[in-house]
């Protein structure tokens, strides 16, 4: 009986870590998949000689007209949603770091308003949401020549726990291609807001840009964070 109690307790300690290693390393394998996806789709849009146009419209029908233009004829994926819900997790809402509601939250539809979102065929969700100059700046830590497009990247799909930086990742448009937000900020600020001393409202934000320096691994004082 003492044999069995050691080993139960031996178990309740050890299968949740392995659970939760588990879990880091299918989304890290996701996440470096997604990107290289997302990259290679930009690619052959240069290919085909379409122009990319950089100058993207605030608004459903702009990124509707992007999406179809650039992405959609390379891309992988089983269904698109224009501003409703069907290709976005349901299961609660979208979480930064700091524990909050994202802004712009909308469980079950995406992340803003007049989104676009999409489910690829390896189970990953997509959300494109246009911002102004100004905000891209501010929220995304990237520089603009106007308006763009910021790609929320849910590597993991449906499940849990869908926290930015965590599972959730940003991708942004700018005038040189798709980046990690935070590309236009210095390491220590990407590092600052990717971590548990991040408190600001777009805490996780930049952790896309962590992740890919740290060799596509989630850092594991990253990983520890409670959401």
């Amino acid at each position: 009986m003492i044999t069995l109690g050691v080993i139960g307790v031996v178990a309740a300690i050890t299968i949740p870590s392995i659970v939760q290693n588990q879990q880091k390393r299918k989304i890290e394998s996701l996440l470096k998949e997604d990107y290289a996806i997302i990259q290679q789709v930009m690619k052959f849009t240069e290919y085909d000689d379409v122009s990319l146009d950089l100058s993207v419209p605030d608004s459903l029908a702009g990124m509707k007209l992007w999406f179809e233009t650039f992405m959609a004829p390379h891309l992988k994926y089983v269904s698109v949603c224009y501003d409703k819900a069907g290709c976005w997790q349901d299961k609660g809402p979208t979480r930064t770091l700091k524990g909050g509601n994202a802004t712009g939250n909308r469980t079950g539809i995406g992340i803003g308003s007049g989104i676009l979102t999409v489910k690829l065929s390896n189970g990953t969700n997509l959300c494109i949401d246009g911002f102004k100059k100004d905000d891209m700046k501010n929220w995304f830590g990237t520089n603009t020549t106007s308006s763009s497009l910021v790609v929320y990247i849910d590597a993991n799909g449906d499940s849990l726990p869908n926290v930015i930086g965590k599972d959730i990742f940003i991708l942004v448009w700018t005038p040189d291609g798709l980046f990690p937000a935070g590309v236009n900020e210095t390491n220590e600020k990407v590092n600052q807001n990717c971590s548990a001393l991040a408190n600001d409202s777009n805490a996780g934000y930049y952790c896309l840009m962590r992740v890919k320096n740290n060799g596509w691994v989630i850092p594991a004082d990253l990983w520890k964070i409670k959401v």
